[in-house]
Formats: structure tokens, C-alpha cells, sequence
């Protein structure tokens, strides 16, 4: 699923630094960061060396740095609430003991089962967290992980994103059916954004002609990616100073009109986040904390990635813990309650639940393996699954970061992974087969 995910520009990265012929040549490809010996040292070796040249989408490396991005990168932090809330624990064993379908590469199923002890091996695990209702029912932590430790959670900051989005509108602050210039005069110039609807744009259904050919140093994914400051700048050219000047340039795709296709394309998670300040007048992180962690009772890190202007990466920023992450978890499947308030609107809930138009989805780029064999479609940034008896809406990003709520069986379920493949249809099936077999004994 080559266009799933955010990859903004950390494919392209990967590829101007030369990654291939730096990999770790390690004894066991699933080794965690610790066998690999990574970072130890001091120095490290340089082929220990994790740094920005290989910490964002280079495996083994991402092993190391998903734990780690504040080392790195610039960043800022979402404070916690004043009381923390403990999430009480009622491990089922059950769980450790179920058997997973193991895929074949193209995602489809096989005869295979494996143990769960093999399916977060071999899916490249850093924690899981089981939720049924407001209690953990399974934890397992890897790779150096434990509940309390922040983990880069990739393109599920998208989700946040349209989650506030759709809460600015239940607030009575923006009005889906409204363009998104109305909000942004700034996008009036823009034929991607200009006569586009916040829906449209909430959706990623705006027609938007942007190329996402990560080697082209001419393609519209590698601007972006020097307009964030991830990327070198191409001798000779011109770039826009920040993501706000960038935005305008961005035309319309003239094969489609607007709410043709869904097209996931990161810049649109920025716009989102953009209207979503500019009528809030707060931002990003203040949202997380004012809408969000201040309520759930929070006492993990939890912090941002900055771009050169210290500007969130709207797109794929977020670092959180495992057990925070549980308790969103647990408010979103609860109709957005969680210790006897009202965090969310319950609409918005409902709304995501409900989804958005399944034959968009079936028309763009991203209906293919498992997406493709079944109903699915995007509302507000979230990945929304149809089929009947597995409904759910889920938060996805690149190499293997899930929050999947199940409201209608009451479960949510956080992933934490450093996969060694941003997204492909092998991995998505797999995970969510691991889903059904953890739901399904759970329903029983």
C-alpha cells in the first residue's frame, strides 16, 4: 500500500542517505536493538550509529530510534494530567495462547497459524496493549519497551489531528460543509485547498496534485520534505520558508474532482490541523492536552516532533506511551467517556464508526490486499473496516503503529512496532488477523 501511510518524505530520505548499503548486518533479522548492539559505545561503531541519515525509515536502525526520537529530533512536550488515572489490569491468558493466520506476501490467508509468541516476533513488536472496556487485559512489552516508555507513533498523529477536526465542528467552531478557504484565506490560491470542503479535506477526498515519487528530486514529496527541514535542498531551487507558504503552491489533480477519490496525501493532514487551530486558536499540542490527557488521567511522555520553523509534524509527530495510548483507547470505545466524564462527543464517535463513502476508498490507491477484499473506507483521518463483525475504525502509521477500537465488542488494541517495511499488505493482514483472533476470543 505504497500510498497508506504517511511516508511524507522518510522514504525519500532513506533513499538520498544511502540506507541499503548501510544496514546492520544482524544474526537474527528480528533482533531487537539490544542484540544488535545498537548505540553502545562510546562511541558507537559506525555501523551501531543511529542518527537522522538512518533513524526515520531505515531498518534495523528504526529498532533503536522509535524509542528514542527525542535524541534526535526537536520536539515538544504534552503535559499530563494533574491526577493520574490508573488503568486497573485483569490479565486474560487466554490471549498469549491464541493462534494467529500467518499470510502469505500478498496478504492473503494461508493454513499457517503461529503462536503469539512468533506473531510479535515476527511483526517486529515494541508493546501491545489489549483493552476490553476499562481494563488491560493483556500487555507484553519488547525491544527495551515498557508501559511507561514514549514510542513514535508515525501517521496515528493524523488521526489526532481529524479527531480534533471533528470536534471543532461538534463544538459549533467549523462547519464541514464550509471551504476550507473560508477559514484559510491563505489557500485562496490554492486549486487544491481553495474551493475544496473541510469534509473533503478531513477525508483526503480533495482532488490534489501532488507526486509521491520519493526518488524524483523534482516530485512534490521531496519539496515537502526540504520545506520540513527533513531533506537537503536541491542546488538551484527555489523552496517556500515554511509549511504555511508551501501550502498555497498545491494545485488541484485535474483527473478527479473534489470527493471523487480518496488520495492519502500527508499535506492535507496539515491543512486540517491548520483550520483546526485557526478556529480553536490553540494548537496541536495544547489540544492534546486541554481535550485529551488532562482528562485521561496521563502520566507518561509524551511529546511532538518540530520542523526547522517549530512547527508540529502534523502528518507523523506524535511519541507516547503504551499505557496512555491505552487509556484514549479505552474513552474512544466507551462512546468518549473515561472515569465518568464526557471527553469526547459521542457523535464524533458515532461518526467515525460510521465511516465515509466506501466507493471512494474502492477508487484510490490504498484499496488493495486486505482493504481491497473487504469494505472500507476514511473519516476524519481514520482508516473506518465495514465488515460485518469485525467493524471498527483504527489509527494507522508507517512500520506497524495501531490504535484499533472495536466499539461494538468493546476493545481497543495498541500497537507499537519498528517493522523493517513502512506499510505493505503481508504486515496489515497480519496484524489484522492477530485482531480478529484477540477480539473473537475475547467476544466469547
Amino acid at each position: 500500500m505504497s500510498f497508506r501511510y504517511t511516508k511524507f518524505v522518510l522514504a525519500a530520505l532513506a533513499m538520498a542517505v544511502g540506507c541499503l548499503s548501510t544496514h546492520v548486518a544482524a544474526q537474527d533479522e528480528f533482533a531487537s536493538a539490544a542484540e544488535l548492539k545498537l548505540m553502545e559505545g562510546f562511541p558507537p561503531p559506525a555501523d551501531k550509529r543511529v542518527d537522522r541519515s538512518n533513524a526515520l525509515m531505515t531498518p534495523p536502525f528504526n529498532r533503536w530510534s522509535y524509542l528514542n526520537m527525542r535524541l534526535l529530533y526537536p520536539t515538544a512536550g504534552i503535559g499530563n494530567a494533574s491526577q493520574p488515572i490508573k488503568m486497573p489490569a485483569e490479565i486474560d491468558k487466554g490471549i498469549a495462547a491464541l493462534k494467529v493466520v500467518k499470510p502469505d506476501a500478498k496478504g492473503a490467508p494461508t493454513k499457517t497459524k503461529v503462536d503469539m509468541e512468533t506473531y510479535l516476533k515476527e511483526t517486529y513488536s515494541d508493546a501491545l496493549v489489549v483493552v476490553q472496556g476499562d481494563k488491560i487485559v493483556y500487555e507484553k512489552h519488547l525491544n527495551g519497551m515498557d508501559g511507561n516508555h514514549p514510542h513514535q507513533m508515525m501517521s496515528v498523529t493524523k488521526s489526532f489531528a481529524g479527531l480534533f477536526g471533528l470536534q471543532a465542528v461538534a463544538d459549533g467552531k467549523a462547519d464541514e460543509g464550509e471551504v476550507v478557504s473560508k477559514y484559510l484565506p491563505e489557500l485562496k490560491a490554492s486549486g487544491a485547498f481553495s474551493d475544496a470542503t473541510f469534509k473533503q479535506v478531513l477525508n483526503m477526498t480533495n482532488a490534489m496534485d501532488f507526486s509521491e515519487k520519493y526518488a524524483d528530486p523534482e516530485s512534490g514529496i521531496q519539496h515537502y520534505g526540504v520545506v520540513l527541514g527533513l531533506m537537503n535542498p536541491q542546488p538551484g531551487k527555489t523552496y517556500a520558508n515554511s509549511i504555511y507558504e508551501y501550502l498555497p503552491t498545491l494545485g488541484k489533480d485535474p483527473k478527479h474532482e473534489h470527493g471523487d477519490v480518496f488520495h492519502y496525501q500527508t499535506p492535507k493532514t496539515d491543512v486540517v490541523n491548520w483550520v483546526t487551530n485557526r478556529v480553536t486558536g490553540v494548537s496541536f499540542q495544547k489540544n492534546m492536552f486541554d481535550k485529551l490527557w488532562s482528562k485521561l488521567g496521563t502520566d507518561g511522555e509524551t511529546y511532538v516532533l518540530l520542523d526547522t520553523n517549530a512547527t508540529l509534524f502534523a502528518g507523523g509527530g506524535l511519541n507516547a506511551t503504551p499505557r496512555d495510548l491505552a487509556r484514549f483507547g479505552s474513552m474512544m470505545i466507551s462512546g468518549g467517556k473515561f472515569g465518568g466524564q464526557q471527553v469526547i462527543s459521542k457523535n464524533v464517535i458515532s461518526q467515525l464508526s460510521d465511516g465515509a463513502s466506501v466507493e471512494a476508498f474502492a477508487n484510490g490507491p490504498s484499496s488493495t490486499g486486505m482493504m481491497a477484499a473487504e469494505d472500507w473506507s476514511y473519516r476524519a483521518q481514520w482508516w473506518v473496516r465495514h465488515q460485518k463483525g469485525k467493524e471498527a475504525f483504527t489509527a494507522l502509521g508507517i512500520h506497524g503503529q495501531w490504535i484499533y477500537c472495536d466499539i461494538h465488542r468493546g476493545v481497543a488494541i495498541i500497537k507499537q512496532s519498528s517493522q523493517p517495511t513502512s506499510a505493505d499488505d503481508y504486515y496489515d493482514a497480519y496484524n489484522l488477523n492477530a485482531w480478529d483472533a484477540i477480539i473473537g476470543h475475547l467476544s466469547n
